[in-house]
């Protein structure tokens, strides 16, 4: 006879540096709840696909406005603005911190700015730069690939979209690293938060003097077009054009560079899909969008009650911290036919990896110009991949993040 399994509540500050547990445990919830108050974490945890997708629907009264703060637990507000000024003058002006009229004014231009135009312009750079990547691995046959590719790859392509020097590489990775840890993580560390505020005032520094650079010598780059988009008599402020570019630092760097990090272990793992990529390089978008919501590295999204409502007949009262599970609503059966199971035949029209809604990813063009084009040109390349040694996570919550994969490459003989 078989025993059912009892279920038992979810402590996500213990679960987000635990990998692939954190997806296990959101099946599970799902089945039970898909719309469940966590006594261990605090909070709403949304978890089935058509729950998800109502949060970010716009049609309740959730907020993302008051995010930054709400997840700032390890100090009160008064000591948070008085130890983190910089970053907390430029966290709440980020759009996908902002709601109504702010975020429709802001995203407007946003949109204007990084345009399809802007993106598909950097394809001939995407290709020179993975194939350059990926010989590198063919040459070595054993590396890190988080650190030796993964990050190298979108940080030169963020460099290129912003018009900045290659040089700022390595500093790329500091300033991506101390806004993830601080912004993701479901509990930061005091230590964490006060990092975040040097990485902050770093690079608002660099993007200062980057922008005044355009404002006498115009470039071709996203910074040129942050300052001459216009909507009709609105243009972007200097605080907004600052919040944007340390958005796209965070949300172009590490979140694509993850992509690919748990990608290619997922791909490892599936030859039949290795093998379908190859054989249908036209579909590499199609591909990378079914990729993307398998391997679940966009978590979640916080969102805080604005009011007190009703949903699906659970009381939510203003101030509750709901947490939209994206993964967990991407792996819904009653969303997906098997979707434990990578599969490039499946249509993704409604999959919630860029987030439906009003605050659908800004950025959603050049992460799969990025994630299509390396893993057309890898399964060209190689055979296969082994992976030598398991990823390490990091305590991030909001992306899953990893610290390091041990890869070996497998070159194609013909």
């Amino acid at each position: 006879m078989q025993v059912e399994t009892a279920f038992h509540d979810i402590d996500l500050s213990g679960l987000a540096p635990s990998g692939d547990a954190l997806l296990g445990e959101l099946n599970q919830l799902r089945e039970h709840d898909p719309l469940y108050w966590s006594a261990a974490s605090h909070c709403w945890i949304v978890s089935g696909h058509a729950e998800v997708t109502e949060g970010f629907s716009g049609l309740l009264p959730l907020s993302s406005t008051h995010i930054p703060k709400s997840l700032y637990r390890s100090m009160p507000p008064e000591e948070l603005n008085a130890r983190l000024p910089i970053a907390m003058r430029y966290m709440p002006r980020i759009v996908t911190n902002l709601d109504g009229a702010e975020h429709a004014h802001l995203r407007k231009l946003l949109v204007k700015a990084l345009n399809r135009k802007l993106v598909e312009g950097l394809r001939p750079y995407v290709r020179e730069r993975a194939s350059m990547l990926l010989q590198t691995a063919a040459e070595k046959r054993e590396l890190e690939f988080n650190e030796g590719i993964a990050r190298m790859l979108p940080g030169a392509v963020i460099l290129r979209l912003l018009g900045m020097s290659p040089d700022y590489l390595p500093r790329l990775k500091g300033w991506a690293d101390g806004v993830t840890i601080a912004l993701t993580s479901f509990d930061p560390r005091p230590e964490w938060l006060d990092g975040l505020e040097v990485v902050v005032r770093d690079m608002i520094d660099v993007f200062t003097v980057e922008i005044e650079r355009r404002r006498t010598a115009p470039q071709p780059d996203f910074i040129t077009q942050l300052l001459n988009t216009v909507e009709g008599d609105a243009r972007l402020t200097m605080d907004e054009m600052l919040a944007t570019l340390i958005l796209i630092i965070i949300a172009g760097h590490d979140t694509t560079s993850n992509s690919l990090t748990l990608g290619i272990r997922a791909m490892s793992r599936n030859p039949a899909a290795w093998q379908y990529w190859r054989e249908h390089p036209e579909k590499s978008v199609d591909c990378s969008i079914e990729l993307m919501r398998y391997i679940a590295m966009s978590t979640t999204l916080p969102r805080i009650a604005a009011a007190d409502f009703e949903w699906r007949g659970r009381r939510i009262k203003e101030g509750d911290l709901v947490m939209l599970m994206v993964a967990g609503g991407n792996r819904d059966p009653r969303a997906y036919t098997n979707p434990e199971n990578l599969d490039f035949t499946r249509a993704n029209d409604t999959a919630l990896t860029f987030g439906p809604g009003l605050h659908h990813c800004i950025g959603h063009l050049l992460a799969k110009l990025q994630i299509s084009e390396f893993f057309r040109e890898l399964v060209q390349r190689f055979e296969r991949v082994e992976i030598i040694e398991e990823p390490r996570f990091t305590p991030a919550l909001v992306f899953r993040s990893v610290a390091a994969l041990k890869l070996r490459f497998h070159p194609r003989t013909q």
